[in-house]
């Protein structure tokens, strides 16, 4: 099969059993190296917490990125308010990587995927929504070395990790690759940190945060110390529902510069259409921020077509992405149909593409998936591809974001579009009360 689950990249339960076994003593090691290694980790981890304090948007809860490795693509915004739905989707669900590496599912990998991934993996449910319950806590330090151990034992080895990956690389539109790695839910500064890291050494050069995310400075350092330089990525994150007004925009967007030690970023995002938002208002400060090179481009997220029609005839520059759900049970047809129009083009980028695993229950994504011998995940991600969507997936363990990477290998025949394109089920992971679809 192509990988992991593809969203598993976002880690279901099994990612919590891969990232186990990576600790950074080695099992070999000398017991003095074991002990300077564990001295020296301590320190860094102590420092990390405090640089984990500083981020994200005012208002929102703590829980946010704390889901441990449900990472297949959860982006739990659902019930709830929305800036508590922003760090909620940290709730337990299924993971968005296996199950939506950036949805979480928890669907078991089959061994032998286009992934490459043991089927031991239990997909952690965990889902988008805003009010979904709360999570499990943050996974300690030392858990997460645990599991990055076992990540570690279960993946390839390193030469043949390098010659299924690096023959794979994304389209892009207007300079965005068309593939990224979501990073939803990782509030651990070390996981965070350690993910990003993994991403870019396979070949993810779009990285997506938030101020709410509470990880903006372990996506800064992770770049920073990688060999990746900043010219060659797209790094987006978002304004929060509580920083939307005119003044509080721009002081929020420094801030995010600071924390990531950039001094531009790619695509800033208007998080939620709701707390402070007003079109003209919001959409000026952002428009300024343009205009002195502190970003390139002005997207918004979670607006519904009426908002983005609005968005478009106010903004002062054009809207270059709105980011939303979308998967094979959130489709958003009106939305993409509306995008694609010559007076409107904006870019569709997709949070939760694997509806947090759920895409594996599905039937007709599973006869698509071992017709190609493939997951049910890696087919939700090459059906958004060829929707011209780009899909951002979130992964935390090696397993899962080689399992996303490699859905790039996928090519889904006109047969299996349609099959995908027919199903009839409708269902949203995000839907959060203040939702404006809701309203």
């Amino acid at each position: 099969m192509l990988g992991l689950e593809t969203e598993t990249s976002e880690e279901t339960a099994e990612s919590r059993e891969e990232s186990g076994q990576r600790g950074l003593v080695g099992k070999g090691l000398p017991f003095a190296a074991a002990f300077a290694a564990g001295f020296l980790l301590g320190s860094r981890r102590s420092g990390d917490g405090n640089r984990q304090t500083g981020g994200g948007s005012e208002g929102m809860p703590e829980s946010e990125g704390q889901g441990r490795e449900q990472e297949h693509e959860q982006e739990q915004e659902q019930s709830g308010g929305i800036t508590d739905m922003i760090r909620s989707r940290a709730m337990p669900g299924r993971s968005e990587s296996a199950t939506e590496s950036e949805d979480e599912s928890g669907s078991s990998h089959q061994s032998g995927s286009m992934t490459g991934v043991a089927d031991e993996q239990t997909p952690e449910q965990m889902s988008h929504g805003e009010t979904p319950e709360p999570e499990s806590e943050s996974m300690p330090a030392s858990e997460s070395e645990s599991e990055s151990e076992s990540e570690s034992e279960s993946t390839p080895d390193a030469a043949e990790v390098d010659e299924a990956v690096t023959e794979l690389s994304p389209p892009t539109s207007h300079g965005m690759p068309m593939f990224g790695l979501g990073t939803y839910q990782m509030e651990e500064y070390d996981e965070c940190f350690e993910s990003v890291q993994q991403g870019l050494r396979m070949g993810y050069r779009h990285l997506d945060t938030a101020e709410g995310y509470h990880n903006e400075e372990a996506v800064g350092d992770a770049v920073t110390e990688s060999e990746v330089d900043r010219e060659d990525l797209f790094v987006a994150t978002k304004v929060g529902p509580d920083n939307l007004d005119y003044d509080h925009v721009l002081t929020a967007a420094e801030e995010s510069l600071d924390r990531l030690g950039m001094e531009y970023l790619d695509l800033l995002y208007v998080h939620w259409p709701t707390g402070e938002y007003e079109a003209t208002d919001t959409l000026d400060a952002f428009a300024e921020l343009r205009g002195e090179g502190m970003i390139e481009e002005i997207g918004v997220s979670n607006f519904t077509v009426d908002l983005l029609e609005e968005a478009v005839e106010v903004s002062e520059e054009p809207i270059f992405a709105n980011q939303v759900e979308m998967h094979p049970l959130c489709p958003q047809t009106e939305l993409r149909q509306f995008c694609a129009q010559d007076d409107v083009d904006v870019e569709l980028v997709a949070y939760s593409p694997i509806a947090r695993g759920d895409v594996e229950d599905v039937d007709e994504l599973q006869e698509v998936a071992d017709k190609h011998d493939a997951t049910p995940q890696q087919v939700s991600l090459a059906w958004l591809r060829e929707q011209e969507v780009t899909a951002i997936p979130k992964a935390t363990s090696e397993d899962h974001l080689r399992e996303n990477w490699l859905s790039l290998g996928l090519d889904l025949d006109d047969e299996d579009v349609e099959k995908i394109d027919g199903i009839e089920e409708r269902r949203r992971i995000v839907d959060p009360d203040e939702a404006p679809w809701n309203q």
